[in-house]
Formats: C-alpha cells, sequence, structure tokens
C-alpha cells in the first residue's frame, strides 16, 4: 500500500471541502422554514434591537423590499443619539455600499429613501448598518432583511 503524503491529503480535504460548497441555493430549494428567523419581517411590523441601552426601531416601506424601487426607511430611537449614520451592504454576498442618507425628523425619528440592487440568486439578504454617538460613546447596531421578500 502506497503512503500518502501531508501535502496529498491536504489538497484532497481542500477539493471534497470545495466541492460540496458548490450547491448554489435556488428559489425551489428554499423552503419559507427554512429562512433565517433572525431577518427583520416588516409585513409583521417594525423591527426592534437594543444597544447600550439605546432601543433602534426601523420600518422599511414598501415591506416586500422590491429590488430596484424606492424604498422609504424610518429610524426611531428612545433617547437623542448624535452623529447618526447609515450603509447598506449584502449579507452573504459583496454588492457594494449603498448608503443611507438619515434626515432628522425630531430628535429621535429619522428616514430616509434608497435603492437596492437586484440580485440572480433569487435569495438576497441585506444588511442595513446604523452608527451613532450615544453620551459620547460610539455605538452600532445592524438589521437584516431580505428583498423581494413574498411572504
Amino acid at each position: 500500500m502506497r503512503k500518502l503524503s501531508i501535502t496529498k491529503i491536504f489538497t484532497l480535504i481542500i477539493i471534497i471541502l470545495v466541492v460540496q460548497g458548490c450547491g448554489k441555493k435556488t428559489d425551489e430549494n428554499i423552503k419559507p422554514d427554512q429562512n433565517d428567523r433572525s431577518l427583520c419581517q416588516f409585513s409583521v411590523g417594525s423591527c426592534n434591537k437594543k444597544v447600550a441601552g439605546v432601543d433602534f426601531s426601523i420600518l422599511i416601506n414598501p415591506e416586500t423590499i422590491p429590488s430596484e424601487k424606492m424604498l422609504h426607511l424610518t429610524l426611531q430611537t428612545n433617547q437623542k443619539v448624535d452623529a447618526i449614520s447609515a450603509r447598506v451592504e449584502g449579507r452573504d454576498m459583496f454588492m457594494g455600499v449603498i448608503p443611507v442618507t438619515l434626515k432628522g425628523v425630531d430628535k429621535s425619528h429619522y428616514s430616509s429613501d434608497f435603492i437596492l440592487g437586484s440580485c440572480a440568486s433569487g435569495y438576497m439578504v441585506w444588511r442595513l448598518f446604523i452608527s451613532a454617538e450615544v453620551n459620547g460613546k460610539a455605538v452600532s447596531v445592524f438589521f437584516d432583511f431580505l428583498a423581494d421578500n413574498k411572504r
């Protein structure tokens, strides 16, 4: 029996891992009960997170988050924050960085309009990053949501 070198074994392991990871999910493979339950569901209501004692609440309309259409973001906090900024990026796929220009409605309400790009896979999760200062300290929070959400 022939001995396998460490390099050959390592190469074989890498090839097996790559081949197993090549399966692409399609819409037919994704059933509603397999969807990530951590995603915001705007059809149910706002999405909420608490960071450093600050409640962040977002709502995006239309709630189905259609790609390549104007979307409206509403952000609310339970207290005044400073230097607030936001951006959107693909969670699992690089789709560039989409700046979100927040306009203050009052000391704890903000809004913005933005557009998301289209993804050919049929299952595109986006991540909204929000950064702010609370009492002089930097805080950040993110929200994940599905584009073209038919549910």
